[in-house]
């Protein structure tokens, strides 16, 4: 493994790093309206940022995971709402398209989602099925040489930005011996009869960042709306969460890092019992715990990077990049929230919105919990 990038990718993180610092302003506007401007994504588009992980035969830009995770900390240090935007649309979406799309489905959408026209959509979770995912009740049924879908998803990320979203739902009937039987990714677009979007939850961060409910009601798409194979959307959301746990984890180290940073900068310049509390050695030491901590967790998630582009087994390491980065992010985020006092409770320092937007990581992607359960289940099985 390389521990340390190469200049490429650091070309790319510092450009993203750059564009990003020129959003400090129009984010706090942002989060109080809880949306994402357009024309931020569209420059995204322009930039290249949405076309990362598409390959260049296909148009994108064709870079690395290892690339990518670099450009989701830069993004997520400077606003975590986009990062997840971004990390949805041009991870997870895009590459399980073009993983696992035919030629004409690579042609059709994969512009759609790296030309800042919109971002792409993951529906999968429903009110009833998120960790145990192979539990969903969406259906499919064959019609007339096409599908008709129905159901309901749940915590549906960018669903208000999307041209389209790859939508999870069972073809027959359930099968007790085996739950993810049937399951099949379709390719929906949601500006077709019977999809509605609904309004955008309440949530305690991430307010920037779009999520809700998206409904199917006797959606009908074409034959040619299967991604993969039929039955065989389970193992295709797999893979797909696979590399999702690793972008959460850079996100995690995005915002570790950044509240961590504004925590130090406070510390040199409050001043108490007639010097600064940098000089502290309570505090002192509490930051250096933060930041050994964040180091760690960073090269997980190169780690895991690395392994996805060498073709290598990454599903563990994900997981473990995912646990540790997410849970290190809380640690962290508390630590600068408590350095800063009552300060930091307060939303005119940024600390308090890297905390409540922190909070997510443990739970978006597969919980804490179910991250040990991978990381067991692979270490334990026979």
């Amino acid at each position: 493994m390389r521990p340390f990038v190469g200049e490429t990718e650091r070309d790319l993180a510092r450009a993203v790093a750059e564009w990003s610092a020129g959003l400090t302003e129009r984010i706090p506007i942002a989060e109080k309206e809880g949306v994402i401007p357009r024309d931020l994504i569209a420059e995204l588009g322009r930039l290249g940022v949405l076309g990362m992980r598409i390959p260049e035969a296909d148009g994108g830009l064709g870079a690395s995971a290892f690339a990518f995770v670099l450009v989701l900390e830069e993004l997520a240090a400077a606003w975590p709402s986009l990062a997840v935007a971004v990390a949805v649309n041009s991870g997870i979406v895009a590459g399980s398209i073009a993983r696992h799309g035919t030629a004409s489905q690579r042609a059709r959408w994969l512009p759609r989602l790296m030309d800042g026209s919109g971002l792409g959509a993951f529906a999968l979770t429903e009110p009833i099925s998120g960790s145990d995912a192979a539990s969903l009740r969406a259906t499919a049924r064959q019609d007339a040489g096409g599908w008709r879908l129905d159901g309901t998803k749940q915590f549906i990320t960018n669903a208000r930005y999307a041209p389209l979203a790859i939508v999870f739902a069972r073809v027959g009937v359930p099968d007790p011996a085996r739950p993810s039987g049937g399951i099949t990714a379709f390719i929906v677009p949601l500006d077709v009869p019977g999809v509605s979007v609904g309004p955008p939850e309440r949530k305690l961060g991430l307010k920037a960042s779009d999520t809700s409910a998206l409904t199917l009601d006797d959606v009908r798409v074409e034959g040619d709306a299967v991604l993969g194979e039929a039955g065989k959307g389970f193992a295709l959301a797999m893979w797909g969460l696979d590399g999702g746990r690793i972008n959460i984890a850079a996100q995690s180290v995005g915002i570790a890092r950044r509240a961590l940073e504004l925590a130090r900068s406070y510390a040199r310049e409050r001043r108490q019992f007639g010097r600064p509390i940098a000089d502290f050695e309570g505090l002192r030491f509490r930051i250096a715990k933060a930041e050994t901590d964040l180091a760690a967790a960073r090269l997980l998630v190169l780690r895991a990077a690395w392994l996805r582009d060498s073709g290598k087994p990454y599903t563990r390491e994900a997981a473990m990049a995912k646990l540790y980065a997410s849970e290190m992010a809380q640690r962290a985020t508390h630590a600068a929230v408590q350095i800063l006092g009552g300060n930091g409770y307060m939303r005119d320092y940024a600390v308090e919105r890297y905390a409540r937007d922190g909070r997510a990581t443990t739970i978006y992607e597969g919980t804490s919990e179910i991250q040990r359960i991978v990381i067991a289940r692979s270490l334990t099985a026979a």
